[in-house]
């Protein structure tokens, strides 16, 4: 039995998603078609210096990595939870009660090395997760895949996958079996030299430049519009900043202290995107520590004034988050109509006296102790990330009101995500989502089934959150299509989220994205959301890549 999915505004009949006339577009033939030409200079935001890492599964792989160079099947639009797109398929369809998803694949299409991509790829792509767990963050219950000719390939799974959709086709970057099949460990693999179906090529990577080409062979119709990415590495938002202000920087989503005065007047082609796409967090380690202990987490939250950080750092771009952790507009669909009407308090009074609940007693210091010792928390974070620093500074302020010490630990980029991935803290400050799924964006930061303490984990449940029953609401979740079914099930992940705060929401993430209209033109916008415009959000980044256009072009 087939099952029907729906995604509004495209043709959608007996669990097959085909979007006509975009199915089979290829580059045009034509000479006259416009070359692509420019350059745009972007910064990612990312306070580290570049490193030659193109492997789609590492979790220090440069940002062009997917999207840009690897290709996911299909383009579920990370600002427009509807919207999906045929990418290197331009056909799914469902059967046996979501435990078989079949791919039609797209003609005509080669790796950059001259290689015809076919259904080879694809199936050894996925035989490669299934066979190495470390690559398997989804935890895709892969079954049996095979190819039915070059462009047909079917994807079994050991038990209904309907919601994994995202995943499998949106979040699996497709690799040449021709040149993977010879790499002895897929994980650790630098790939320095990447060979993809993507719309750009790696020209060089220094620590501070990294810059990408256009693939001349590109099957998409008149795509790429941009000739050349020149990625730039700044050690801070300070440094940032003043690029992205002089007009040095085409595309970038730094934090720009008001950015009204400091950005939007300093040239009328200057102009934002401001979508929401994620939370920003307080995420405590829940397998080790005083986080551990509900009552100091919820201490913790009511000790913090969201709307005034929201004020104070953010100019008011940062709306608040609703206590359930849903991300709206984009997820209204799910959120517990009863629940709608919720927010965070902020009373320091009550955080104390959830304290003294807990067996803690104030000193004449003005901190909490217990058993001798006073109550102190760490938060780490980027270092260079201002707005976050500036943000932890508030809210440490206001812990101490509450009889919390909460100290900032500052921590370079790429020791900040060893840390994160591994567990390595006590609380850290970041933000979450960047996806089109409700599902996802739960499962990434819930699901218990991930690596202990001192392994790596990029799924996004970087506490070590691990609770059956919010895994099992999950696997209920994705063994139907249907969001009537599914709705029950996000209720009560929502009714735990403010119940056991197993992440502290702060606010929908300021994601106010710069650029520059004197040097391009065609970026994603709140009224047309074609993707997500965030540079660092893949596989989001690589299609505004390919759609961006030089100006008078």
């Amino acid at each position: 039995m087939a099952a029907t999915v729906i995604i509004v505004a495209f043709l959608i009949l007996s669990g097959t998603l085909f979007i006509p006339g975009l199915a089979y577009a290829t580059k045009s033939q034509n000479t006259l078609t416009p070359l692509p030409s420019g350059t745009v200079t972007v910064a990612t935001g990312a306070s580290t210096s570049f490193v030659d890492n193109f492997n789609p599964f590492s979790p220090a792989a440069e940002n062009p990595t997917r999207g840009m160079i690897y290709e996911p099947l299909f383009f579920f639009d990370t600002a427009d939870a509807k919207k999906v797109l045929p990418w290197l398929a331009t056909k799914y369809t469902w059967s046996d009660h979501g435990r078989t998803l079949t791919f039609q694949l797209r003609h005509g299409v080669t790796w950059t090395d001259g290689y015809p991509f076919t259904s080879r790829d694809v199936v050894f792509t996925f035989n490669l997760i299934k066979r190495y767990k470390e690559l398997n963050q989804y935890g895709l219950p892969l079954g049996e895949i095979k190819a039915e000719g070059p462009y047909k390939v079917v994807v079994n799974f050991t038990k209904p996958a309907y919601a994994d959709i995202n995943y499998v086709a949106g979040s699996t970057y497709i690799l040449p079996e021709h040149i993977w099949s010879s790499v002895k460990d897929p994980q650790t693999f630098p790939n320095t030299n990447p060979t993809g179906t993507g719309a750009y090529e790696v020209v060089s990577v220094s620590p501070s430049t990294m810059v990408l080409t256009d693939n001349p062979h590109y099957y998409m119709h008149d795509l790429p519009r941009i000739q050349t990415y020149r990625f730039e590495a700044f050690n801070g938002n300070t440094a940032a900043d003043l690029a992205i202000e002089s007009g040095q920087i085409d595309w970038s989503g730094g934090y720009i202290p008001d950015i009204a005065k400091n950005y939007l007047i300093k040239n009328n082609k200057f102009s934002i995107s401001n979508i929401p796409l994620s939370i920003a967090y307080l995420v405590p380690n829940m397998e080790k520590g005083i986080t551990t202990n509900y009552k100091i987490r919820e201490a913790l939250s009511e000790a913090i004034n969201r709307p005034f950080i929201s004020k104070m750092v953010y100019d008011n771009y940062a709306d608040q988050i609703n206590p359930e952790s849903v991300l709206l507009p984009n997820f209204s669909e799910i959120l517990d109509p009863l629940l709608k009407n919720d927010q965070f308090n902020y009373d320091i009074q009550n955080a104390r006296k959830i304290l003294i609940s807990a067996g803690y007693s104030i000193k004449t210091d003005g901190y909490f102790y217990k058993n001798g010792k006073p109550l102190t928390i760490t938060c780490k974070v980027v270092s260079g990330y201002t707005d976050y620093i500036q943000v932890l500074d508030i809210i440490s302020s206001e812990e101490k009101m509450a009889g919390i010490k909460l100290v900032l630990q500052q921590e370079p980029y790429s020791k900040f995500i060893s840390d994160q991935n591994t567990g390595n803290f006590q609380l850290i400050i970041d933000n979450f989502g960047y996806t089109p799924s409700p599902y996802v964006f739960f499962n990434n930061l819930l699901n218990g089934n991930i690596p202990p303490l001192g392994q790596i984990d990029t799924a996004g449940n970087f506490g070590r959150y691990n609770n059956p029953a919010v895994d099992n609401w999950l696997a209920e979740i994705a063994t139907t299509d249907s969001i009537k079914q599914q709705r029950p099930y996000f209720y009560k992940i929502e009714s735990l989220f403010i119940k056991t705060l197993p992440l502290i929401p702060l606010f929908d993430q300021q994601d106010e994205q710069e650029f520059n209209g004197n040097v391009i033109t065609g970026e994603p916008t709140a009224k047309n959301p074609y993707a997500a415009a965030a540079v660092y959000i893949y596989p989001d980044a690589g299609w505004v890549a390919m759609h961006l256009a030089p100006v008078g072009k």
